[in-house]
């Protein structure tokens, strides 16, 4: 049995959000292309065409992709460019992965206040055709900066402690090349 708030535990809590997360990306992107299609059909088929549902499908790919990044993609499905990393040794992988991490929560902390500041400003501007609130178009960008940063500080935890080298996984490291 798993100790309550053990590591453990906050996997498999973690693992179910990310499974629902992977649902809802999954059905966001079902509706974009539907929608995606339908505006095709309807402009080039019986030439109608139907300007909210560019606006629909652009607002909902954002969300999709941001919502996707933070939530159900793992640190080593990210693009990445990772000559550098892949040959390096082990230790100096989880230096790497340290101050990278570092950087990049403070970068975003430093960040964030501002934009969701602006966010909230957007509330008095609405989208074109549809007239959404702008502030709640943009509502998924502080909720990206949030979860990638608290990814990360979970990431920089598990790097400082004993078991770092299942964390060079994580990020794209070969098993046998994080065994050596």
């Amino acid at each position: 049995m798993m100790e309550p708030g053990s590591t453990e535990q906050v996997n498999v809590r973690w693992q179910g959000w990310r499974g629902f997360a992977a649902v809802v990306s999954m059905l966001s992107l079902a509706i974009v292309f539907a929608m995606f299609l339908y505006g095709i059909g309807m402009r080039h088929l019986f030439n109608r065409p139907i300007s909210w549902v560019d606006e629909a499908v652009t607002v909902l790919i954002v969300w999709s992709v941001l919502w996707t990044s933070a939530l159900v993609l793992r640190w080593g499905e990210h693009i990445s460019f990772d000559i550098l990393f892949v040959n390096t040794a082990p230790p100096r992988q989880r230096l790497m992965l340290l101050v990278v991490n570092i950087a990049f929560v403070a970068l975003f902390l430093a960040a964030l206040p501002e934009m969701i500041d602006y966010t909230l400003f957007l509330w008095r501007e609405r989208t074109d055709m549809l007239q959404m609130r702008l502030d709640f178009v943009y509502a998924i960008f502080p909720v990206f900066f949030i979860v990638i940063v608290l990814r990360q500080l979970a990431a920089i935890r598990r790097l400082l402690r004993g078991g770092w080298r299942d964390e060079l996984t994580r990020w794209g490291a070969a098993p046998d090349e994080v065994r050596s």
